[in-house]
């Protein structure tokens, strides 16, 4: 019980904030004060106005209206001030108010302009109820990012984003509300140049998963087709989808039930797997599995000296490499334009079929010490975040 009145109390609290109501009831009771004042004044005086009367003078002084007065010429002079301290004291709280909601609406504006010229940021679409964390947890992978270089696109209740506004730790954190389907929306976040979209999906209407997913799916289309040149990471519910998505390129695609069903069933087998994958991704300690791009010096070279090179210089464990790291249409259009730079037609074959049957993003764990190390791989290391 005590949970849900502090919470309750948290709720209200944040409601009295967004709708200035503290500072209402603080010219409310300075205006009751001044009247009280007023009230005793014409007591002192010999009047018998009680403190109800002074009140209602103001009211018909506001709404035009005459009031019969005591005819002492100090009454009537505290009656034009009642009458004036009326008149102001109601146009001080309507022009409160109207000034808050101003200057609300400017800051939208204001946010939405600056929205409109942002280059190289992250846009999330979507909502889950523990999306604090998921932001949190960017921020805190990417130490080079500010809760500024986040656009956060979703169409939850306003309060629930409001709650995010006022957060302290993500302070300065772009808020979209709109639907991420539509692209007017897009456009707004400057979809264009952004560098990443995550796309997370979001059920606020009960829909059906694949429904979810179908938003999710047309979504990534749209951020295609917008910019060509974005990492698009889509979370989906169904497997129809994430092969849907694959299809289509979508570099990354999050299927959760087939992390949680690969976990559940290797745990049959090794005791312990759920910590260790854990500890993979991250523990707590700040050493989880991270992907690095390969300086182009190393082309060539071999992965046992990137092993051992890591290893003594890094103290980072070098598991793999991830094959044709980036964007697939950048990588295949470099590929060919290379190719056509050839005078040999045999190469030029060679490299048009790897272009076809090219996969991005490919891991190879573990490859032998002789695997000779090309362009456009990144490394798979297990270290310290950076």
């Amino acid at each position: 019980m005590k949970k849900k009145s502090g919470g309750f109390l948290k709720k209200l609290n944040r409601l009295m904030l967004r709708t200035h109501a503290y500072t209402i009831l603080l010219i409310l009771l300075v205006y009751l004060l001044m009247c009280l004042i007023c009230f005793l004044t014409l007591r002192a005086d010999g009047s018998d106005f009680s403190f109800v009367d002074v009140l209602l003078l103001n009211f018909l002084a506001v709404t035009g209206n005459d009031y019969a007065f005591v005819d002492s010429t100090a009454s009537r002079v505290v009656g034009i001030f009642v009458l004036l301290l009326g008149m102001f004291g109601l146009s001080t709280i309507t022009g409160y108010i109207s000034s808050a909601l101003v200057t609300r609406r400017l800051q939208s504006d204001k946010g939405l302009k600056k929205m409109q010229n942002m280059k190289d940021h992250i846009i999330i679409c979507g909502w889950k109820n523990d999306i604090r964390n998921l932001l949190m947890d960017i921020l805190r992978k990417n130490s080079q990012l500010q809760a500024a270089d986040l656009i956060l696109i979703s169409g939850v209740d306003e309060e629930k984003l409001e709650i995010l506004r006022e957060d302290r730790d993500l302070k300065g954190l772009n808020i979209l509300r709109g639907d991420y389907t539509e692209e007017q929306t897009l456009l707004k976040a400057n979809a264009k140049y952004a560098s990443k979209v995550l796309i997370i999906g979001e059920n606020q209407d009960n829909l059906d998963e694949e429904l979810v997913d179908s938003r999710v799916f047309v979504s990534a289309l749209m951020f295609r087709n917008m910019n060509a040149k974005c990492h698009i990471c889509a979370e989906v519910r169904t497997e129809r989808y994430k092969t849907y998505l694959e299809t289509q390129n979508c570099a990354e695609v999050i299927y959760a039930d087939e992390y949680t069903r690969y976990i559940l069933a290797t745990s049959t087998n090794y005791s312990g797997m759920s910590k260790v994958m854990s500890s993979f991704l991250d523990n707590g300690d700040g050493i989880s599995v991270q992907i690095i791009p390969i300086p182009e010096e190393w082309n060539g070279r071999t992965y046992g000296e990137l092993f051992r090179w890591y290893k003594e210089e890094k103290n980072n464990l070098l598991l793999g490499v991830l094959e044709n790291i980036g964007v697939e249409k950048e990588i295949k259009h470099r590929i060919l334009s290379e190719a056509q730079k050839s005078t040999n037609y045999g190469e030029i074959i060679q490299r048009l079929k790897s272009v076809k049957s090219m996969e991005t993003n490919a891991p190879r764990l573990n490859p032998a010490d002789s695997f000779i190390l090309g362009r456009d791989m990144g490394a798979i290391i297990l270290g310290e975040e950076h």
